[in-house]
């Protein structure tokens, strides 16, 4: 009995445990649940406010005191990123594997001891040659003068002791003048170079004068040919040739004379030369054809416009969306950064003044040519063709004042350049000597051309191993200065 009553009171006690987790125990875990659930709704109310808020904060209060100031943007990267990173910081994880024999600092220390050396030693030799000089040694001193320009081609005393070794013992007044210009470049106050300058550039601009007369008057007996003149019409035509075949040759097309012979007659392709050689040639050949048919005879200014379609021309055959556009992007020419593409249009614009101002038009036709053509090269405005354009304009300059077009001989491209060099130094003088030497070499083959060939000019007269240089138009001179190198064959047309 006691038994069937404890059995009975204990299912009872589990019906009640059973009744109170169906009644008390599942409402407070539903509740805890609901609580997690509105907590987590909070936290994200909450983040996306704070983050709108902070959005808010960025965008409205003064920009000088949370971010830094905008910068306008270059078209030029900063100086620091073209120069040549740090090889220690570079190589810093290697540096025990590889075992650099030098940090980066000793490299700038060395080059730094090497120039002072470089320098100290100019000056030794500066010294000998002075001194050779003084008892008469002229060889020896020049060649102890050169070896201490060298050593320090922009040390103001080397530039001016040997411009006065130029001017009193060689009587070259003008390369004299030049290295007295440097020494002022380097240092303006340097007084005996300067008091050499005042009395050499007087001098010397009484020389470029009576050069520039001396070019009038050959010009003046060219034009005293009639232009029915058959030995004219042959040079005429022989010289639009070699124009080509040394325009692109500076450039470094390969084609030989007479295989831009080849293609500017028959517009037949020449085996094993590639598209853009031939290319090159018939766009040069487009230009001066439209030079001839347009600017010569125009008797208005050069405009922009005009450049633009000389050379849209000139690379119309290599790159037709190119030609006739200014650069969108930064080129680099040997040691020359030209301008930026977001300055171009300033610069033309200047340019164009330039060109068609009454200060330009009262120089000499022959310097203000040259002017031309650098300040147009300097400014570098296109991607390609940009020498080529530039002496083209140069042409049509010198044609519209009576003179034919220079012929700028692919074996003195090397001079072409260093000239063009000193004239981004500061000097442009070398550069229009340089044209005028070119534009006189032209005149006397003209002229030469259409003469009875009773006085021809030195150079043709001379022979090369035993063969007369009229004869052989594609052998290059040999000699410094001597002149055209390769020669005109007037007879052949």
């Amino acid at each position: 009995m006691c038994s069937v009553c404890g059995d009975s009171s204990s299912g009872n006690l589990v019906g009640v445990r059973r009744q109170s987790r169906s009644a008390g125990g599942i409402t407070p875990k539903k509740w805890r649940n609901r609580i997690s659930g509105f907590h987590y709704f909070i936290i994200f109310i909450s983040g996306s406010f704070c983050s709108g808020l902070m959005f808010a904060l960025l965008n409205y209060v003064p920009s000088y005191r949370i971010l830094p100031q905008r910068v306008a943007p270059h078209y030029l990267p900063d100086g620091n990123f073209l120069q040549i990173a740090d090889e220690v910081k570079v190589l810093e994880p290697y540096l025990s594997a590889i075992r650099i024999p030098a940090s980066f600092d000793d490299s700038v220390k060395r080059n730094k001891n090497e120039h002072d050396t470089n320098e100290q030693e100019a000056l030794s030799s500066l010294k000998v040659a002075i001194e050779m000089k003084q008892v008469g040694k002229d060889d020896k001193a020049l060649r102890l003068f050169q070896h201490a320009l060298a050593l320090s081609p922009k040390h103001p005393e080397v530039l001016t002791k040997y411009g006065e070794f130029l001017e009193h013992n060689q009587q070259d007044v003008v390369r004299a003048d030049h290295f007295y210009y440097q020494a002022l470049t380097v240092n303006p106050s340097h007084s005996e170079a300067l008091a050499n300058r005042q009395r050499t550039a007087q001098i010397v601009e009484h020389l470029d004068q009576k050069r520039f007369e001396g070019l009038d008057k050959k010009r003046n007996a060219l034009s005293s040919v009639h232009a029915s003149n058959a030995a004219l019409k042959r040079a005429e035509k022989e010289a639009y040739i070699q124009h080509i075949y040394h325009s692109v040759g500076i450039e470094g097309n390969t084609m030989s004379l007479a295989q831009t012979r080849s293609i500017l007659e028959t517009k037949m392709a020449v085996d094993g030369k590639s598209i853009d050689e031939h290319n090159e040639i018939l766009g040069l050949d487009a230009a001066m054809k439209y030079i001839n048919a347009t600017l010569v005879n125009k008797n208005d200014f050069i405009t922009l416009k005009d450049i633009l379609e000389i050379h849209r021309r000139v690379l119309g055959h290599v790159d037709p969306v190119e030609g006739g556009e200014f650069r969108r992007t930064q080129v680099y020419v040997g040691g020359h950064v030209p301008p930026g593409p977001g300055d171009l249009s300033i610069l033309m614009a200047r340019f164009e003044s330039w060109l068609n101002s009454e200060q330009s038009f009262v120089m000499h036709p022959v310097k203000y040519a040259a002017m031309a053509h650098y300040k147009l090269v300097h400014i570098h405005p296109f991607s390609d063709g940009n020498g080529r354009t530039s002496r083209l304009l140069m042409n049509t300059l010198l044609m519209r004042a009576g003179y034919p077009p220079v012929i700028i001989q692919k074996q003195h491209r090397h001079k072409y350049y260093d000239y063009l060099q000193i004239a981004n130094g500061g000097d442009i003088r070398p550069f229009v000597r340089f044209i005028a030497d070119c534009t006189e070499r032209t005149l006397d083959l003209y002229l030469w051309a259409t003469s009875e060939l009773s006085n021809p000019i030195p150079l043709l007269a001379q022979e090369l191993n035993g063969v007369p240089l009229i004869n052989n138009f594609e052998q290059e001179s040999v000699l410094e200065g001597s002149g055209t190198g390769g020669t005109i064959r007037i007879d052949v047309i």
